[in-house]
């Protein structure tokens, strides 16, 4: 009988800066679709990627942006927020505003349509399930 190799499972301690030694990725181009206002950049550090045994994708990290707005239709992810840095607002496709700033958490339903409003620059601690291939 062959033995399995244990690969231990670790606890992940998410810093602000990034990863302790590589820091955040470089400055990018936002490149969403929905881009209606501003021109955004964006990087991030994922210190978390998994694949699971049923179809979808586990992602943790942090990720910044500079101002921009969005119209999001149909979010093709289920995604949990905890500001750090600025703020952003979300307007519903009913009108209904939320603002989230600094120390807020929210949850991002996957089929959620609506604005998002950022109107200065962001830093999110963020745990994204992808059922499928988002192209994030």
């Amino acid at each position: 009988m062959k033995s399995i190799e244990h690969v231990p499972v670790r606890i992940i301690r998410m810093r602000a800066e990034g990863d302790p030694i590589s820091g955040m990725s470089p400055w990018e181009k936002l490149s969403h679709t929905g881009v209606i206002a501003g021109e955004p950049t964006q990087r991030r550090c994922r210190f978390y990627i998994a694949d699971r045994k049923i179809p979808g994708q586990v992602r943790v990290g942090i990720w910044e942006a500079t101002a921009y707005t969005e119209k999001i239709v149909n979010y093709p992810k289920d995604e949990f927020m905890h500001v750090i840095e600025g703020s952003v607002t979300i307007i519903e496709e009913d009108g209904r505003r939320e603002i989230f700033e600094k120390g807020d958490s929210f949850f991002m339903p996957c089929g959620f349509t609506g604005l998002w409003q950022q109107d200065e620059p962001m830093k999110k601690y963020f745990m994204v399930f992808d059922a499928y291939d988002s192209g994030d």
